[in-house]
């Protein structure tokens, strides 16, 4: 069966690692971030003395076991240690030292601090947890990092091909969000009748900038109620036809930039759009790069072993 072949090596077939790399150093910036984040209202949410103590983390869990280094811990000092390894590991993930070490250290010490304190998790929390989940289990630290450039001083060749699985995963989950979101949203009157976004954008506590005037007429919130849906359900299904995959991202990018302006929602539209570097194969990337490459930049990644060589040799 031909199609079957065909989708096998779509899914597990072997290509450049390059788009996880690319991948890692915004997964690793933005845990970074978001540990940042986490230090500024440490005291209110991952201690005794604030709005989530650890009985209220044991009560959460309803007696599942879960994967939590801090399960019974209470002192705050340990807590801080726990918050700074997790800090430090997202240093090493972006910049793709010990890279393998480094990823899965970052995924078991986000999912300790998930665990201690689970009820002020957002959806750009999970989705972060499983973008170090996938590149845990990729190769995502062969090329663009400080492991490539160790090796490269101690004289290794070219990187050879990987599986794409991890890619794949990555792109698979994100289709499974944009389609989960259409799909619990038509669930609801307002979005139905094209209204929905005139109150998401009047909720006090989400303001960040003002808008203009004309966004909140009707035609306009019309426009933006089911231009939201379209392009959610696009990001669904039409992205992976490469002949409009780029139309449809940069559809996406609009919508989450604009959100990002208008709304305060933490890291969320930042943590979803920089796993659209995942629709890209290597090759489409090193093409870009190719462009770029007149930039000193590029060519002193190259010669450093940082950056493939063939962006700057082609």
């Amino acid at each position: 069966m031909k199609w079957l072949k065909d989708w096998d090596e779509a899914i597990f077939g072997y290509g450049s690692v390059l788009p996880m790399a690319v991948f890692r150093t915004f997964v690793g910036f933005l845990s970074f971030l978001n540990v940042l984040i986490y230090a500024g209202v440490f005291a209110d949410f991952f201690t005794e003395k604030g709005l989530f103590p650890v009985w209220m983390s044991e009560r959460y869990a309803e007696g599942i076991p879960r994967l939590n280094l801090l399960a019974g811990v209470t002192d705050d000092r340990v807590t801080w240690v726990m918050l700074g390894l997790t800090g430090l590991a997202s240093l090493l993930v972006m910049v793709g030292f010990i890279t393998r070490i480094s990823t899965i250290g970052l995924f078991v010490l986000l999912l300790t601090l998930h665990h201690r304190s689970g009820d002020v998790l957002h959806a750009g929390d999970w989705l972060l947890r499983l973008w170090i989940f996938s590149l845990a289990v990729s190769s995502c630290g062969a090329v663009f990092s400080v492991d490539r450039w160790l090796a490269v001083r101690k004289g290794a060749g070219s990187v050879e091909e990987v599986s794409l699985w991890p890619q794949r995963l990555v792109q698979f989950q994100l289709a499974i969000v944009y389609f989960m979101t259409v799909w619990l949203k038509w669930g609801g009157d307002l979005w139905r009748n094209g209204t929905a976004t005139w109150y998401a954008e009047n909720l006090n506590e989400f303001v960040r900038f003002p808008v203009p005037d004309f966004m909140h007429t009707i035609p306009a919130i019309k426009v933006a109620t089911y231009g939201t849906l379209f392009v959610e359900l696009a990001m669904a299904t039409l992205v992976f036809h490469k002949p409009i995959r780029k139309w449809v991202i940069f559809a996406a990018l609009a919508m989450h930039a604009y959100i990002e302006y208008s709304m305060n929602i933490p890291l969320f539209e930042w943590v979803i759009v920089a796993a659209f570097v995942c629709h890209y194969s290597g090759e489409e990337i090193l093409s870009w790069a190719r462009r770029m490459s007149i930039r000193p930049g590029f060519r002193e990644l190259a010669s450093r072993g940082l950056w493939p060589a063939e962006v700057v040799h082609a």
